[in-house]
């Protein structure tokens, strides 16, 4: 038995001798984990919007206000100059300014001036009435007064002065002065000027305050007040009224012989 187990001892390495042995890997140190490579940060581009496109702008409301309303009273007044009246002769003062008034006498486009007599005057060049034509824009200068015109050494009756300005001596009519009135007059009252029974309106004017006495009969003003915001009052006076007597040959001048 002895013999038995030393045999199987022996065979056992006899047969571990002779089996190759497998070589062992070299002991390798361990490493520490390599860190990650940065990730490269992307910055976002930025993002460019265009500007909101202009919108042309609108037109600024206008605040609509309602027109004045004329009274039927009112528009009577004013339209009755278009339907009585077809001639007319007045005194004209301009006050403070034109102290001595002149007569003016007014038929359709034609305005006949008859100039204050002023003394001491000059025979030599005198003239004393301006004829206008305010459709044709047209002025001359006549001498009719003989007592004034034909002296020892001439007869300026036979003369006509054609070089006059037409603005000097051109000025506003009554009958222009009413159709200026706007829709937004305002009526004062009835009131007595001057022996005549007329109607007292004013209005606004680029800032000037206007004045009126309109003739209630014949419906054109026998005096106007301009007054400005600062400054003298101009009054304008037609004195002497006589309404529908003139004929064509009171406005229209004579012809030279």
């Amino acid at each position: 038995m002895k013999y038995t187990i030393l045999i199987a001892t022996l065979l056992v390495l006899f047969v571990m001798a002779c089996t190759p042995t497998q070589p062992q890997a070299p002991q390798v140190a361990p490493t520490a984990p390599a860190e990650p490579a940065p990730v490269p940060v992307v910055q976002p581009e930025p993002v460019v919007t265009a500007p909101p496109a202009e919108v042309p702008p609108g037109p600024t409301p206008v605040e609509v206000k309602p027109m004045p309303t004329v009274t039927k009273e009112l528009q009577d007044l004013l339209s009755r100059a278009d339907q009585k009246l077809k001639s007319y002769r007045y005194l004209e003062l301009i006050l403070p300014d034109k102290k001595q008034p002149d007569t003016i006498s007014v038929k359709g486009t034609k305005i006949k001036i008859r100039l204050y007599e002023y003394d001491p005057y000059f025979p030599e060049n005198y003239m004393d009435t301006v004829y206008l034509d305010t459709a044709a824009k047209t002025i001359v200068g006549r001498c009719e007064s003989r007592q004034r015109c034909i002296w020892t050494r001439g007869d300026n009756t036979k003369k006509e002065w054609t070089d006059l300005s037409y603005d000097q001596y051109r000025r506003k009519t009554p009958y222009e002065w009413l159709k200026d009135v706007p829709a937004t007059v305002r009526i004062l009252g009835p009131e007595v000027h001057e022996s005549r029974a007329t109607t007292k309106v004013e209005y606004d004017d680029a800032g000037k305050l206007v004045t009126m006495w309109i003739d209630d009969s014949y419906g054109i003003p026998v005096e106007v007040w301009v007054t400005p915001s600062s400054g003298e009052t101009v009054q304008y006076l037609f004195n002497d009224l006589q309404f529908n007597t003139l004929l064509d040959k009171d406005v229209t001048p004579l012809s030279v012989t």
